[in-house]
């Protein structure tokens, strides 16, 4: 029984997408449960659990206004723009000169690789992390050091606080970290940029905070409000649902504000549209689906972490939208297979030597059926 089903899962990986799941995945639903945002599992045929997509969708009342606003959409984004720079300032007590607009947090990252990248010198940061910043800067002529995770997959501040060299220009800093899922000790990560914001700007990338618990309560954003060269970035796409509408924000200094609208799109406001804005406007205010959508990550999170103990897959526990497995076998290979059998597409890594795999999570249905074809593969390999 064994090889016949090694030989079964071999022949899907070879015949691509002919092969339909086995009598177990029949007549699984497609459509998402209600409660979520979501008609269908995606706009493209398959369920990408592979890029941290948010599948319960942005708030009602954020659709709302979005259609709304296409009403609008010959305007340039010149009002919405300056109501939601106010809106976040007053929240977090800053300035709204603090308080930087972009087309997803990737325009903030993208800026900053340019304003730190292009004066030489040195870049800090874990690996692996969320790449976009050092991509960006490595092709201006800094170098990148990267520091190895520590033992519990998560950024090694003491080892990056050692690594700062004279000509160190930024420290990044992705926490929740990106892949793994792993969460910084609040007080640790505070004293160490504290320490850090003497030599050199530290870049805190939080686009998971609030799925890891109380956002107020874990963010540095209160090291900004000090005064120190802290730049705390976080983005609509995640648990508010807005990926392909591009809206992110950053807080920081008015010094470094500055420097950053000279190496990002601004011209016209900011690259982020009318429309989109409008909806990160209602999205940030709405509260109670913001709660609605980390209630019910964590349920999933909690069922599939449940469901990896149960058949003795190893992973790396999460405070995010993603967990982080280590497989012993090619991890591309198995990712292909799964979606060859289910049309559920994950991400394969390869880090340090080690194959993982990188699944985001879905609504209940949409993990139902990655858990069934998941469990053949893995007890295949």
């Amino acid at each position: 029984m064994s090889m016949k089903r090694r030989e079964w899962i071999k022949s899907a990986a070879l015949i691509g997408g002919s092969l339909s799941m086995s009598s177990a995945l029949r007549g699984m639903p497609t459509a998402a449960p209600l409660g979520t945002a979501l008609p269908s599992d995606s706009s493209h045929g398959y369920v990408n659990l592979s890029i941290n997509e948010n599948q319960w969708g942005p708030s009602p009342k954020a659709r709302e206004a979005m259609v709304k606003a296409v009403s609008y959409a010959y305007e340039y984004p010149a009002v919405p723009h300056r109501k939601l720079r106010e809106e976040i300032a007053v929240h977090e007590g800053v300035d709204p000169s603090q308080v930087l607009i972009g087309a997803g947090s990737s325009d903030l990252l993208k800026a900053s690789s340019y304003v730190y990248g292009l004066q030489g010198g040195s870049l800090v940061a874990a690996e692996p992390t969320f790449n976009d910043l050092l991509r960006w800067a490595e092709p201006n002529g800094t170098e990148v050091i990267r520091i190895p995770w520590n033992d519990e997959f998560s950024p090694d501040l003491n080892k990056i606080s050692s690594s700062l060299r004279s000509d160190t220009r930024l420290v990044y800093v992705c926490n929740p970290e990106n892949p793994a899922g792993t969460l910084c000790d609040t007080s640790e990560l505070k004293d160490f940029c504290m320490e850090t914001a003497k030599s050199c700007p530290v870049f805190v990338d939080e686009a998971y905070i609030d799925f890891a618990g109380e956002a107020d309560k874990l963010t540095m954003m209160g090291l900004v409000r000090e005064g120190l060269p802290i730049i705390v970035s976080r983005t609509f796409s995640k648990a508010h649902g807005l990926g392909g509408m591009r809206v992110g924000y950053a807080v920081t200094t008015p010094e470094i504000a500055e420097k950053l609208k000279l190496a990002y799109v601004h011209g016209v406001v900011c690259g982020a549209s009318h429309v989109s804005i409008e909806g990160a406007r209602v999205a940030y205010a709405d509260r109670q689906w913001l709660t609605h959508v980390r209630t019910e990550t964590a349920k999933v999170r909690a069922d599939f972490e449940g469901f990896l103990d149960n058949i003795g897959q190893p992973f790396i526990p999460s405070y995010t939208t993603f967990v982080l497995m280590p497989v012993n076998t090619d991890s591309k290979v198995i990712a292909d297979t799964l979606f060859n059998m289910t049309k559920v597409r994950i991400s394969p890594r390869l880090i340090h030597g080690q194959n993982y795999l990188r699944i985001s999570l879905g609504s209940p249905a949409q993990m139902r059926k990655l858990k069934s074809g998941l469990e053949l593969v893995l007890a295949a390999t």
